[in-house]
């Protein structure tokens, strides 16, 4: 078995859930009322302790061996088995899933904080539980009772794994082109069973042997369908065909034609499967016809939110390697004293600005993806409507921001992590440059970046006529009037109310574009607003986070474990609206411009 790279500090983790979110509001719920703060604490402790020991020291190993594939069958790496053994009788599959369908019914806040430790310890064995509680929950959420009672459980609890399939090799983002077909089966008792006849492609964990059965979700359109994304249908796909009681049946004719090989994630399983090569593949129709892409958009957007916790956790990992190093790596003296003797190279200046770099990027992207959970917990279990109704349209404005930013500035940290190492940073000797090949994959899953820029600005900036991004923006402006004379983060605040008006006007000059025929200029552009977006979002979440620190910091002693903590988060807090919060001004720069260069040059000179 590899080395064991993972070495996470639950500190922050733990200050976002029991200080910085309102996680006993959470408590108040009927759906989290048998639970405590004592309990989400021991469930922390112990995700931790399973990754440290289980799940960690797989990472390597399962980079290195990969998977496997002959004659249509896949091997996972041999060390996963007893990491998948391990998450499956201890519940932590499905920790916020359905206690009915054996989940643990965390609140979802707990459970997508604990699924950063997970993704950090090994991202690519990660993907296998993950597709497969989606499946379930999708299934849960728009299958029948029968449907419910044949696959939620055994997907749950992780007796079957599951995948969702939709791109083709002439579809991929463009859906709408996809082949695949579903026709009705004369010859089946349930009307909803159809033949699928089809090829999917890019698949993750498409094939594999962690479990018995295999149960993908499959976009097809059904024989006479509207052409387009308006005639798809969605179809459960076993891969061995599950009889109505339960028991698994014939091989369901679906064949895994290969794996990919792939930049990184070796460990996971990049499959082409091809449906119904012999005419015997069965797909039971889950919903309405037509109504594919509606149900889908749930698991993608699921899957959105879980990809900015994947590059949160690589991230996070990638920071703990660096920091852990730039401590005991002695080299060079100081530049401000040339002639003393050499330091840790953590004392020096420039190492410094990369680590606060990661330090920072982590614990912001912590905030935001804390804060987007929490909204999930909120609009699902509020009982007051109206902020119920709030909270599910913050849900759906912050997951573009979630699943893009954190996966491109996720990106850019882990470079800054390989520098901190310098050449061993670039050997497989040390973790970080698995990390870097890990998460790129992010950026490009679940709509590339420019396609969720595309999302928040064509759909959701549009929400109840505008209203809610107002409505966020103006919360901004409030809150930095509040404390623009603070004494300690004044600074901050003006920079923050200069960022989110350079951001507002990014809305502003694409309702004009709109109105002047302008609209090569938005997709130009969108990725830098969304980019400004995060940024202000994650400023605000820093600041409040900082302001609460320093309130605590008058309660202990300065020189302790929780005053040296709070006292980092000030600091961080300054740092990111002083150094990565600035990046808005110089976007908004090249927004003014209108700059149509990378439209007007030939395309002959590329």
């Amino acid at each position: 078995m590899g080395t064991n790279y993972f070495n996470r500090d639950d500190r922050d983790l733990k200050f976002v859930l029991f200080e910085y979110l309102d996680i006993e509001k959470l408590l108040s719920y009927e759906a989290y009322q048998d639970f405590s703060i004592e309990d989400f604490s021991m469930i922390i402790d112990e995700a931790l302790k399973v990754c440290r020991e289980v799940i960690g020291p797989t990472m390597q190993d399962g980079d290195r061996e990969g998977c496997t594939y002959k004659d249509g069958e896949v091997k996972v790496p041999a060390s996963f088995h007893e990491c998948w053994k391990v998450m499956a009788e201890n519940g932590w599959m499905a920790a916020s899933s359905n206690p009915e369908f054996g989940g643990q019914g965390l609140p979802a806040t707990v459970g997508g904080l604990i699924g950063e430790l997970f993704a950090g310890a090994n991202m690519a064995f990660q993907t296998y539980p993950g597709l497969a509680i989606g499946n379930g929950r999708l299934i849960e959420n728009f299958g029948t009772d029968e449907d419910k009672a044949l696959f939620v459980e055994k997907m749950y609890t992780g007796v079957w794994g599951g995948t969702m399939c939709l791109t083709e090799p002439d579809a991929g983002t463009d859906v709408g082109w996809l082949r695949t077909k579903a026709i009705p089966d004369p010859e089946a008792s349930d009307p909803r069973v159809c033949k699928i006849e089809g090829t999917k492609q890019f698949i993750t964990c498409g094939n594999h042997d962690l479990t018995e059965n295999i149960i993908h979700l499959v976009l097809a359109r059904i024989e006479g369908a509207t052409p387009g994304t308006k005639g798809i249908s969605l179809f459960i796909v076993p891969k061995i065909w599950v009889n109505p009681d339960g028991s698994m049946g014939e091989s369901n004719d679906v064949y895994c034609g290969n794996i990919e090989e792939k930049m990184g994630i070796h460990g996971s399983a990049t499959c082409t499967l091809n449906f119904g090569e012999n005419g015997k593949c069965r797909g039971i129709l889950l919903g309405e016809p037509n109504s594919g892409m509606a149900k889908m958009f749930q698991m993608m957007n699921e899957a959105r939110m879980g990809c900015g916790v994947q590059a949160l956790g690589l991230t996070a990992s990638a920071y703990d390697t660096a920091r852990l190093y730039a401590k005991e790596r002695v080299q060079g003296p100081l530049f401000t004293n040339r002639d003393a003797d050499r330091v840790p190279i953590i004392q020096h200046e420039d190492v410094r600005r990369m680590l606060m770099n990661l330090k920072a990027g982590t614990e912001a992207m912590r905030a935001m993806i804390g804060k987007l959970f929490c909204f999930i917990d909120i609009h699902e279990h509020e009982p007051d409507e109206a902020t119920r109704e709030d909270a599910g349209f913050q849900v759906e404005l912050f997951t573009p921001l979630v699943k893009a930013y954190c996966t491109d500035f996720g990106y850019r940290l882990i470079r800054d992590a390989i520098q901190v190492l310098g050449g061993v940073g670039y050997c497989s000797e040390f973790p970080v440059e698995q990390y870097a090949r890990d998460i790129k994959i992010i950026s490009i899953w679940e709509g590339t970046n420019y396609i969720n820029s595309l999302d928040l600005v064509g759909r959701k900036l549009n929400m109840k006529g505008g209203k809610v991004f107002q409505g966020w923006i103006e919360g901004v402006m409030k809150f930095t009037g509040e404390h623009q004379d603070d004494p300690d983060f004044g600074p901050d605040f003006k920079l923050l109310f200069k960022a989110a008006q350079a951001t507002g006007d990014f809305t502003m000059r694409y309702l004009d574009y709109f109105q002047k025929g302008k609209l090569h200029l938005i997709p130009l552009s969108c990725t830098r607003f969304l980019e400004c977006f995060s940024e202000v979002l994650m400023a605000q979440f820093m600041l409040e986070q900082g302001l609460l620190a320093h309130e605590k910091l008058q309660g202990v002693d300065a020189e302790s474990a929780d005053g040296i903590f709070y006292r980092g988060k000030v600091e961080t807090a300054k740092y990111f609206c002083r150094n990565i919060l600035t990046n808005v001004f110089a976007r908004h720069m090249a927004l003014q411009q209108e700059d149509t260069s990378a439209l007007d040059i030939p395309e002959e000179a590329f």
